[in-house]
This record gives C-alpha cells, sequence and structure tokens, in this order.
C-alpha cells in the first residue's frame, strides 16, 4: 500500500522508480534508482515530465477550460514551482524539484509535446534542446533534464 515500482532494463543499465506517498502528506515522492550492468563507463541523460494536478482531479477534468487559462510558474534553480491562482483564491502552490543539477527544463505543455513526435523518439531532446520554456497560462508542466556521468 501507498506505494508502486516500476522496473526495466535497457542496453545494460536498469532503471527502478519508487512512487510514494508519505502518510500525512500532501505529496508524491519518486526514487529513482539506476544500476550499470556492465563494465563501460555509461553518459546518461534523464528526463522527468508531470503533468499538475491542480488540486482537485475531477473537479480539473469537470472544469477543463479553467486550467488552461490560468496556469502560471516560476522556475528557481532545480525547482518548478506550479502559482495557479497563489495569492489569488488560494494560499498554496505546487512545486517539482529534482536533486541534481538541471541542464534544461519545460514548462508549456505544447512547445514540449510538438518535440516528441513519439514516445520513443522525442527530437528536439535527442538533438540536444535543453528547452527552457516558461508558460503563461494554458497547461503548464514540469519538465526537468539532469545528467549523470
Amino acid at each position: 500500500m501507498n506505494y508502486t515500482i516500476v522496473k526495466g532494463s535497457k542496453n545494460g543499465v536498469t532503471a527502478e522508480v519508487l512512487y510514494f506517498v508519505p502518510l500525512k502528506t500532501w505529496a508524491e515522492i519518486q526514487k529513482l534508482t539506476l544500476t550499470n550492468n556492465t563494465k563501460e563507463i555509461k553518459k546518461i541523460k534523464l528526463f522527468s515530465c508531470i503533468e499538475w494536478c491542480l488540486w482537485n482531479a475531477a473537479t480539473d477534468m469537470e472544469n477543463f477550460q479553467r486550467n488552461f487559462s490560468t496556469g502560471e510558474v516560476e522556475v528557481d534553480g532545480s525547482v518548478i514551482y506550479h502559482k495557479t491562482e497563489y495569492k489569488e483564491r488560494r494560499d498554496h502552490y505546487a512545486y517539482y524539484s529534482v536533486n541534481a543539477p538541471i541542464q534544461g527544463y519545460d514548462t508549456d505543455r505544447d512547445r514540449f509535446l510538438v518535440c516528441i513526435t513519439d514516445s520513443m523518439n522525442p527530437v528536439l531532446l535527442l538533438k540536444g534542446d535543453q528547452g527552457m520554456s516558461v508558460a503563461h497560462g494554458w497547461s503548464p508542466i514540469a519538465r526537468i533534464t539532469s545528467k549523470w556521468n
């Protein structure tokens, strides 16, 4: 209960992601473990991406157009803040962060989806495009690029 593990391997590298919601906490934690099962040095570039749930998933689906006109984000270091209605009608916000230096980010959902022609071939990301888009309205996302040697 309270967690899910997703695991896969490719080219001698195993990735395991643990998703869990701590008790009495309004947050989801994602822990990624990478294992190099070969003797060769691997260079890995990771792309994380989330779509925000704006406080109540059921209400978000009922009032979908409102979500498209209220999205506001701010990027500070390795943290992307979703500030929809922050200090206007509600005094809260959401954030997404990683515990490693970031190389790039996107918060504009449309710009990010344009670069993914299919899920196995993210054209702009594979070419090294670091994004850096900031959404103003519509449906913001949080996409972060990190690199490990």
